[in-house]
């Protein structure tokens, strides 16, 4: 008799494991969704984790063929001192520190909640790299479609890829 049990318990298990690592319908159908969905936009009061996750999965979804790290650059909103202190310091970053190090081939995205915000920190951006210095450098903006054509002009001489993507 404790052999019967034994064994109907191991075949429990072995049924139980059987189940494991098979992805459920909800997990295909996720899976199998098509790349060009629109990511959900974080509120405009998220923290900025939760906006620089949200870029991320943009550059996932439109920097498949950039084989690089990308840097992300959340902008942030307002027009605090803290705010304006944080956006020339992110400029600084970009000209001195991330542009000379950025190969052809690299990512460099840009969004944040206040698309105006961000388009003004490219104006700012655009006025202080050299000519041609992004050449080969895809730049993914994440922003108000109504800014396309104001952040693609910003961006011409930098030589930069311009890629954009409405929020």
């Amino acid at each position: 008799m404790n052999r019967i049990v034994h064994w109907m318990g191991m075949g429990a298990l072995l049924v139980a494991l059987a189940g494991c690592n098979h992805p459920s319908a909800t997990e295909t159908t996720s899976a199998n969704t098509s790349p060009e969905a629109k990511l959900q936009k974080p509120a405009a009061t998220a923290d900025e984790n939760t906006w620089g996750s949200y870029l991320a999965e943009q550059g996932k979804l439109h920097g498949k063929d950039v084989g690089m790290h990308p840097y992300i650059y959340v902008i942030p909103a307002g027009e605090s001192i803290a705010a304006n202190d944080r956006r020339e310091n992110e400029i600084d970053s970009v000209v001195h520190s991330i542009g000379p190090i950025l190969m052809p081939g690299g990512m460099l995205i840009l969004g944040g909640a206040d698309g105006k915000q961000t388009t003004a920190f490219i104006a700012d951006l655009a006025k202080q790299v050299k000519a041609d210095s992004l050449k080969g450098i895809v730049v993914l903006v994440v922003s108000e479609r109504s800014e396309e054509a104001t952040v693609k002009e910003s961006l011409k001489a930098s030589g930069a890829a311009v890629r954009f993507v409405a929020m």
